[in-house]
């Protein structure tokens, strides 16, 4: 599919990664980058910015190309939730882009469900919670300077968009649901041709090939376990709190 819309400046990502959090993606960031598609754009690899707030416009329904080329402009690629879950604008607006589904094809998907609640659902949890000391007076000066940072780039929208508007409020209630309605969405949007349905475990050949490059002849990355996630999530927070 190519496009007819000439825009100014637009963003050149050249791969997207739409799995659901905790499928590899990070991992995938690394192998990315690795094999020249870099830098590529992961939430938890960013300083503080005000893409999600413009990212929660687009889950909402404004499929502005101009927005998500204000968001993804510099990067070669993108992948993980801020990916994912706008997965049909950015295939409208990068219409000649590959599109990788990291899926769990060999992992058990309880064993997906159990890292998101180590994860994802405990960081959305907790911004819930600290919304709630804030708005109760019972916050400590940590969570407050990190709720109104959260709150000003839009962060705390961006939650809401994700959680309420994308997956319907059924992620965290109907996991299993949610992984087997993403996969069906993505695998009905993108043409064949132009989607690998990919598992980690499977390193470099399957990628490679897809992408046309050759192995880089070093080991395929592994990253991101519920310990290194959280260390991350960590120094996300203290870039707020400094910023």
């Amino acid at each position: 599919m190519t496009t007819n819309n000439i825009r100014e400046n637009p963003a050149l990502l050249k791969v997207i990664g739409v799995g659901l959090p905790r499928t590899g993606t990070y991992t995938l960031h690394a192998a990315l980058e690795i094999l020249g598609f870099g830098p590529c754009h992961h939430p938890l690899n960013l300083g503080v910015d005000y893409y999600s707030g413009k990212l929660a416009r687009v889950i909402r329904g404004d499929a502005s190309a101009k927005l998500l080329d204000d968001v993804f402009r510099g990067y070669g690629s993108a992948v993980d939730t801020t990916a994912g879950s706008v997965a049909e604008p950015l295939y409208r607006a990068y219409p000649d882009a590959k599109f990788i589904l990291t899926r769990m094809t060999i992992r058990d998907v309880n064993k997906w469900i159990k890292s998101m609640e180590k994860t994802s659902f405990k960081f959305f949890n907790e911004c819930d919670e600290r919304e709630a000391r804030v708005l109760s007076g019972t916050a400590s000066e940590e969570d407050r300077k990190i709720y109104e940072k959260m709150k000003e780039f839009g962060g705390l929208d961006w939650n809401k968009a994700y959680l309420e508007v994308y997956h319907k409020g059924q992620l965290m209630t109907d996991p299993e649901g949610e992984f087997e309605r993403h996969k069906q969405f993505i695998t009905q949007l993108i043409p064949p041709e132009q989607l690998l349905i990919f598992d980690v475990l499977e390193g470099w050949g399957p990628l490679v090939k897809f992408l046309g490059v050759p192995d880089p002849n070093e080991p395929f990355p592994s990253s991101n376990d519920p310990v290194g996630y959280k260390q991350r999530e960590l120094a996300w927070q203290q870039k707020l709190i400094q910023s």
